[in-house]
C-alpha cells in the first residue's frame, strides 16, 4: 500500500521576489517588492526593490528607450532613497542632450555633497564648458567649474588658432586638481600630432581614458598612432572626431569621402581584390591626383574589362602602355600565347617612340616568361634573338649579356658563346663576372691557354676570389689531357705541374697524380696510378674517376681500371655513392656518353649499395641524379629500396614506376601500377607536394596531357576513363588533339621526350626556328611511327600494357629500329 505525496513546502514571498530579481524578470520583481514593502520597511527589501529598479532601467536603456530607462531610475531615487547621480543616469542624460538636468545634479543636497559633485563637476567639465550662464549660476561661487571655465575656454581657442605660447599662458591658469585638467595635455598635444607625433603621444598617454573630454582625446591617440594604423581608428570616432583627425592629417575635402571607403575595407582585415579597388577609383576618380590615376593603370592587368571605363574617368591611354597592360592580363589568365603577342606589339611601338629602355626590358620578361629556368636545349632561336635584341635596345644590361653567353655555351653553340663574350668584354672589360664567364667559354671550346689567361687576368683584379684559381687550375689539367690523349707526355707533364700550383683540394691534386699515371702505360706510372687510387679511397670512388679519366684521354677504360685495381668487391658504403651522385651532377651534358660507359661498370657495385643505410633525403637525391641522367636500372634499385623504407611517400611510388616503364608508363603500365599511382597522387595532394602530383600526372597520361590543368581538377577515383575512351582511334587525331589543347608548344615538349636527338634535332634544324612548323614535322613523325598501333584496343585493354598492332601484311624486310626509342612505338 502506498504512502501519499507530502505537500510541496510552500516558498516565502521575500524568496520569490529574491528569486525573480536572480532571473532577470525585472519589471515582475518590482511589483514583488513593493507589495512586501506594503507590509513592512524592511531594508532589505528596500535594496532589492532598488535593485529590481536599476535592472529595468538597464534593460530599457539597452533597448534604446532612453527616456522610459531616466523615468525608472527617478522613480528608484525617490521610492528607495537612492542618488539620482550614482550608476549610469548621468551618462543617460548627456546621451539625451538633458545637458541642462545634468548640471543640476550638482547643486548642493546635504552633508555628503562635496564628495559627490567633485567627482560629477569632472564627469561634467565638457559640459559645463558649453552651458549656458543662467544654468551655471545655480551652482556655488567656489565650484570648479565656474571658477575655471574662463581659462578653460580661452585655452581652446588659442589651440584654435595654433597659438602655442597664449595656449601654456591660458593652461597655466587651469589647476591639476581642476574638472577641466585633461585639457591641459588634449590641446597641446593636438597642436603636436602633425609636427611631433611621439611629444604628442606622451603627452595623451597622460590623460585619463573615458574622461570628460574622452571624444577629443581619441583623436589624439587615433592621429599619433604610426603607419596607416589611424586610419583603421579614424571609423571608430564619431563624424565630429573624423572631421577633426582629416584636418590634422591635412586630408582634402574632396578627398575624405575616398579615404573612410579605404579605411573600411582596411578595417576588413582581407586584402581587396585589385578590381574592387580599381572600382574605388573609378568611381571617386574626381579631384584625384595622377598618382591615384598611376595605381589603377598598375592594378588594370587584374581588371583589364575596365579600360573602357579607365579611360572616361582619367582620360585616354597609350598604345603602348594598352598593349603592356593586356599583356599582363593574359599572364594572369595563364594564356602565355596572347601575352607574347601583346609583348612583341609592345615591343614595336616603344621602339617606334624611341623608349628603347621600356622594349629592351619587355624582351628580357618575355624570355623570362617563355623560357624561365628550363634547359637550354627546349628553346629556340626566337627566344635568343629576344635578348640579343635587348641589348641592341639596353647595351648597359651585364646581366643580360651574362644570360646570353650561358643560353649559348649550355646550348652547345660555342661559335655565338664566344661572340657574345667578345661583345661583353667590349663593354665590361674589367667585369669579374664577364671575364669569369670567358673563362668558362674558353674551356668549354677546349681553349685552355685562352682560359688560364683570362684567368690569371680576372685573379689580378680578386687576387683571393678561390673559384678562379680552381679554374685555372682545372684548365691546366684539361689541358694536360688534351697532351695525352696526342701523346704527348712531356707537355703533359708540364700542364699538371702548373695545374698543381693552382688546386686546392686534395682529390684534385689526386686526379692530377692519376693522370700522370694514365699518360703512359710503364711500372712508374702504375705506381702513381695506384698512388692516386690509394688517395681517392681505393674503391667506388676511385674507379669512378679511372674510368672517366681514361675515356677523356682516349684510353682503353677497363684495361686502365685493371692497371689501377681498385677494389670493388665489397658493398659500397653510404658516402662513396652520394659522392659518386655528387660527381655525376658535377658533368656537363656533353659528357652523356662517357657517363653511360662509366656507368655500365660501376652498375654492379652502385646496384649492390642500394640496399644501404640512407637517410630519406640522401636517397631521395641519389634518385633524383640518376633520373635526371635517365639511369633507369640504377633508379629502380634505389627507388624500390626506398619504396619498402618509406611506403608512405607518394615520391618513391612515382620513381619506382618511372624506373620501371620510363616515360612511356602511360602506355605500358598495369592497372595495379596504375592504382599505386592514383593513390599516391591523393597522399601527395593531401601533402600539398604540387611537384609531386604534377610529375605523377604528367606520368599517368599521355605525354603532355596534363600540362596546364589546375592541380584540383582530379578529384574521381578514374581520373582517365572518360578522357581515354574520348580519344580519337586516329593517330593524327590524337595529336591534333594535342595540338588544339596545349599549342605548336607542347606538342614539341612532348616530342622532345619520347624521340631520340636523332630523329629531333635534324627536324628542328630543318624549321629554322619556326616553332609551329616544328610541330607540325614532329606530328608527320610520330604519326608513321604510330601508323601500327590499334589505339582503339589500346583502350579496351585491361591490362593498361601496350597495345596490340593492327594486321599488316607481310613486308619483304624487316626495318631496322632505333633502339633509343626504348621500346616505346614497338608492335
Amino acid at each position: 500500500m502506498s504512502r501519499p505525496t507530502p505537500a510541496s513546502t510552500p516558498v516565502l514571498p521575500e524568496t520569490h521576489a529574491r528569486q525573480v530579481l536572480d532571473a532577470g524578470r525585472y519589471r515582475e520583481a518590482v511589483e514583488l517588492y513593493k507589495n512586501l514593502l506594503k507590509q513592512e520597511r524592511r531594508s532589505e527589501w528596500l535594496e532589492g526593490l532598488a535593485a529590481s529598479y536599476a535592472g529595468r532601467a538597464k534593460e530599457l536603456a539597452s533597448k534604446g528607450m532612453l527616456q522610459e530607462a531616466l523615468v525608472v531610475w527617478r522613480n528608484r531615487a525617490s521610492l528607495c532613497g537612492k542618488s539620482l547621480a550614482e550608476g549610469p543616469y548621468l551618462d543617460w542624460l548627456l546621451r539625451t542632450g538633458a545637458h541642462d538636468t545634468a548640471l543640476r545634479l550638482l547643486t548642493p543636497t546635504g552633508d555628503a555633497a562635496g564628495t559627490v559633485d567633485a567627482d560629477l563637476e569632472t564627469r561634467l567639465a565638457a559640459v559645463a564648458l558649453t552651458a549656458h550662464e543662467s544654468v551655471l549660476a545655480q551652482l556655488a561661487a567656489e565650484s570648479p567649474l565656474r571658477r575655471h571655465r574662463a581659462a578653460a575656454q580661452a585655452a581652446i581657442a588659442a589651440c584654435c588658432r595654433a597659438d602655442l605660447a597664449d595656449l601654456d599662458e591660458q593652461l597655466r591658469g587651469i589647476p591639476f586638481r581642476s574638472p577641466y585638467r585633461d585639457l591641459r595635455f588634449i590641446l597641446k598635444a593636438l597642436l603636436l600630432v602633425g609636427n611631433d607625433a611621439a611629444q604628442a603621444a606622451g603627452l595623451i598617454a597622460r590623460v585619463t581614458v573615458d574622461g570628460p573630454f574622452e571624444n577629443l582625446a581619441a583623436v589624439v591617440r587615433a592621429g599619433v598612432l604610426p603607419g596607416k594604423r589611424w586610419l583603421l581608428a579614424l571609423l571608430d570616432l564619431d563624424e565630429e572626431g573624423r572631421h577633426l583627425l582629416l584636418e590634422i592629417k591635412g586630408c582634402p575635402e574632396n578627398r575624405r569621402s575616398l579615404l573612410l571607403e579605404v579605411a573600411e575595407l582596411a578595417r576588413t582585415g582581407v586584402p581587396p581584390t585589385p578590381t574592387r579597388v580599381v572600382d574605388l577609383l573609378l568611381r571617386r576618380s574626381r579631384g584625384l591626383p595622377e598618382t591615384a590615376a598611376r595605381l589603377c593603370r598598375r592594378l588594370l592587368p587584374y581588371a583589364d574589362k575596365r579600360l573602357a571605363e579607365y579611360r572616361n574617368a582619367f582620360g585616354p591611354l597609350g598604345e603602348a602602355e594598352s598593349e603592356c597592360i593586356l599583356a599582363l592580363a593574359a599572364e594572369c589568365r595563364g594564356a602565355t600565347n596572347h601575352s607574347e603577342s601583346h609583348w612583341l606589339r609592345a615591343v614595336r611601338l616603344f621602339s617606334t617612340e624611341e623608349a628603347p629602355l621600356q622594349a629592351a626590358l619587355i624582351l628580357r620578361h618575355l624570355f623570362d616568361l617563355i623560357v624561365g629556368d628550363e634547359d637550354a636545349s627546349d628553346y629556340d632561336d626566337e627566344c635568343t634573338t629576344w635578348l640579343e635584341r635587348s641589348l641592341e635596345l639596353d647595351p648597359d644590361d651585364r646581366a643580360t649579356h651574362l644570360k646570353l653567353i650561358r643560353l649559348h655555351r649550355q646550348g652547345q653553340d660555342l661559335k655565338a658563346a664566344r661572340a657574345s663574350v667578345e661583345t661583353a668584354l667590349a663593354r665590361f672589360a674589367n667585369d669579374p663576372a664577364v671575364l669569369l664567364e670567358a673563362v668558362e667559354t674558353a674551356l668549354a671550346g677546349n681553349a685552355f691557354k685562352k682560359a688560364v689567361t683570362l684567368a690569371k687576368r680576372l685573379l689580378d683584379l680578386d687576387p683571393i676570389n678561390s673559384k678562379v684559381r680552381a679554374l685555372i687550375g682545372r684548365a691546366h689539367l684539361s689541358h694536360a689531357r688534351k697532351q695525352i690523349r696526342l701523346h704527348r707526355p712531356e707537355a703533359a707533364g708540364k700542364e699538371l705541374d702548373l695545374a698543381d700550383e693552382w688546386l686546392a683540394t686534395a682529390d684534385e691534386r689526386s686526379v692530377s697524380k692519376l693522370l700522370r699515371g694514365l699518360s703512359a702505360t710503364d711500372a712508374r706510372a702504375t705506381v702513381l696510378l695506384r698512388e692516386a687510387v690509394g688517395e681517392l679511397g681505393g674503391k667506388l670512388l676511385a674507379a669512378w674517376h679511372v674510368l672517366l679519366e681514361s675515356i677523356r684521354v682516349g684510353s682503353q677504360p677497363a684495361g686502365e681500371l685493371r692497371r689501377a685495381a681498385p677494389d670493388l668487391s665489397g658493398m659500397p658504403v653510404p658516402r662513396e655513392v652520394l659522392t659518386v651522385m655528387h660527381a655525376i651532377n658535377a658533368l656537363g651534358g656533353n659528357e652523356s656518353k662517357a657517363l653511360r660507359t662509366v656507368l655500365d661498370t660501376l652498375r654492379a657495385p652502385l646496384k649492390r649499395a642500394a640496399a644501404g643505410d640512407f637517410s630519406e633525403s640522401e636517397r631521395i637525391s641519389i634518385c633524383e641524379t640518376l633520373l635526371s641522367r635517365e639511369e633507369l636500372v640504377l633508379l629502380q634499385a634505389y627507388a624500390d629500396a626506398g619504396l619498402r623504407r618509406w611506403p608512405e611517400r607518394p615520391l618513391f611510388v612515382y620513381l619506382a614506376t618511372f624506373a620501371k616503364h620510363g616515360k612511356a608508363a602511360f602506355f605500358a603500365m598495369s592497372e595495379r601500377e596504375r592504382q599505386a599511382l592514383e593513390d599516391a597522387l591523393k597522399k601527395a595532394l593531401e601533402d600539398g607536394d604540387q611537384r609531386t602530383v604534377l610529375r605523377i600526372r604528367d606520368l599517368m597520361g599521355p605525354p603532355g596531357y596534363f600540362s596546364g590543368d589546375d592541380s584540383d581538377d582530379f578529384d574521381d577515383d578514374d581520373d582517365f576513363g572518360d578522357s581515354v575512351n574520348e580519344l580519337p582511334a586516329n593517330p593524327r587525331d590524337v595529336f591534333d588533339l594535342f595540338m588544339s589543347m596545349g599549342g605548336h608548344n607542347e606538342v614539341i615538349r612532348m616530342a622532345r621526350e619520347v624521340l631520340p636527338d636523332s630523329k629531333f634535332r635534324p627536324l628542328e634544324r630543318a624549321a629554322g626556328g619556326n616553332r609551329k612548323k616544328l610541330a607540325e614535322m614532329l606530328i608527320e613523325l610520330l604519326v608513321e611511327s604510330l601508323a601500327d598501333i590499334d589505339l582503339t584496343s589500346f583502350i579496351a585493354s585491361p591490362s593498361g600494357g601496350l597495345p596490340k598492332p593492327k594486321p599488316h601484311p607481310p613486308a619483304p624486310k624487316q626495318p631496322v629500329q632505333d633502339d633509343r626509342q626504348k621500346g616505346l612505338f614497338d608492335d
